[in-house]
């Protein structure tokens, strides 16, 4: 079972952790929470280290340019039991009625995989609107911006590095 990981807005692993990614060539209209109807792409991947393995399914939203992610309700997992998990996230993501195709990842020079990987849009902070969302403070100066988009990246590095 996957459930929504709403803290992930975007993925900063590096692309050596990556074992492998499918996407689906074309959008399908979806409503996830917090976010209007709209048409999205899916992918899903693996990252593993350590002996140990995560599966991550993600939704780009074409018109927001932000991403939705889910995990597996038992998180990271060990290598051998990470392709059952990978398996059910091929069912949940069909089951959206989107069509999953292999990218071959794997079989890429490290060089190719780091340009593969920092053009996938789920690796990039979802692009801010000029509306402001409503329980947002405003920030008074670009340092304080700067300050808490560090603090953020910071948090979701600890996460990623504990895979």
């Amino acid at each position: 079972m996957f459930i929504q990981h709403k803290q992930l807005t975007f993925l900063s692993a590096p692309a050596s952790r990556v074992v492998q990614i499918q996407s689906s060539p074309s959008a399908i209209q979806l409503a996830f929470s917090g976010h209007p109807p709209q048409p999205c792409r899916a992918y899903l991947l693996q990252l593993g280290s350590g002996g140990k393995a995560l599966v991550i399914i993600a939704f780009y939203l074409l018109e927001s340019h932000s991403s939705v992610f889910f995990v597996p309700e038992k998180g990271e997992v060990s290598l051998a039991a990470a392709n059952d998990i990978y398996d059910e996230g091929i069912e949940f993501v069909e089951s959206m009625g989107f069509i999953l195709t292999e990218s071959d990842f794997q079989r890429l020079s490290p060089a190719e995989k780091q340009i593969f990987w920092g053009k996938m849009p789920i690796t990039h902070p979802p692009e801010t609107t000029s509306t402001k969302p409503d329980g947002l403070l405003p920030v008074n100066n670009e340092e304080e911006l700067q300050r808490l988009r560090e603090q953020s990246l910071t948090s979701l590095g600890r996460y990623l590095a504990s895979m």
